[in-house]
């Protein structure tokens, strides 16, 4: 099979409006091929507006943009490549500052990745609501930025949600990583994979990876998708993820705390 882009950038804003949907004050709006979504965590990747379509409406664009900006709230533009050129004028326009672009990844081979060997000494579990603490706060280690934003999006209504799988991976009973997969309809999304700075390169990012991917395909999914950070490139190449699209994205001017 073979995924494109709009499908992928479809998947991002439906998981978007699910978690709208367990997070006090939350909220999405769509217009114009593109999605704005809110948290309410003060972090701009968890607040901002993605274009869903190629050929998303730049007015529309910007009117969402005022809408996030008016909550005060730190947030980004992530857009589809096509219309990059005419959004980095408005971004310019409202002095947010360009950062390093986003890939968007798929993995549409279904076979392989529950066989990875993990590395020696780590056990995964799936954490259950009553733990959403527990990731937030190795993620809050693995991203360095406080604690307590994660706390706000960890809540146990959103590890209650159906389709959503939280782990936590442990060696000698010691957090050393965590992540998530959030399976829609026919796809696995993949997100927040974390590990603290004394624990990388030793193959526990990649591990949970496979651990959500492999549940997301046991329940009925068939592809998997994730969005990557610089550090986590190479380990999703390995893993057998490839890019389809690379977004360009700007951040609101400002001291804020961003996700690596």
């Amino acid at each position: 099979m073979s995924v494109s882009g709009d499908v992928v950038a479809g998947a991002l804003s439906e998981t978007w409006q699910l978690l709208a949907g367990a997070l006090p004050g939350a909220w999405v709006a769509r217009d114009g091929g593109a999605i704005a979504w809110v948290s309410g965590v003060g972090l701009p990747t968890l607040n901002g507006v993605w274009t869903e379509r190629a050929d998303a409406d730049l007015a529309a664009v910007a009117g969402l943009l005022d809408r996030v900006a008016a909550t005060g709230l730190p947030y980004c533009l992530q857009v589809r490549p096509a219309v990059g050129s005419a959004l980095a004028r408005l971004a310019a326009g409202r002095s947010m500052a360009q950062e390093e672009q986003v890939p968007l990844m798929v993995r549409e081979d279904p076979g392989g990745i529950s066989g990875l060997r993990w590395p020696d000494g780590l056990a995964i579990r799936q954490l259950s609501p009553a733990e959403a603490q527990v990731h937030a706060g190795v993620a809050a280690a693995g991203f360095e930025a406080p604690e307590q934003l994660f706390r706000q999006l960890m809540t146990t209504g959103v590890l209650g949600l159906a389709g959503l799988r939280c782990y936590v991976g442990e060696v000698g009973g010691q957090a050393v990583t965590t992540g998530m997969g959030i399976t829609l309809d026919d796809c696995v999304g993949v997100f927040s994979i974390a590990t603290p700075p004394p624990h990388r390169r030793r193959g526990y990012g990649a591990a949970i990876t496979a651990r959500a991917v492999a549940d997301g395909l046991a329940a009925g999914a068939r592809w998997s998708w994730l969005q990557s950070s610089p550090l986590g490139y190479a380990t999703y190449c390995r893993l057998g993820f490839r890019t389809i699209e690379t977004w360009p994205c700007w951040v609101s001017a400002g001291p804020v705390h961003q996700p690596s």
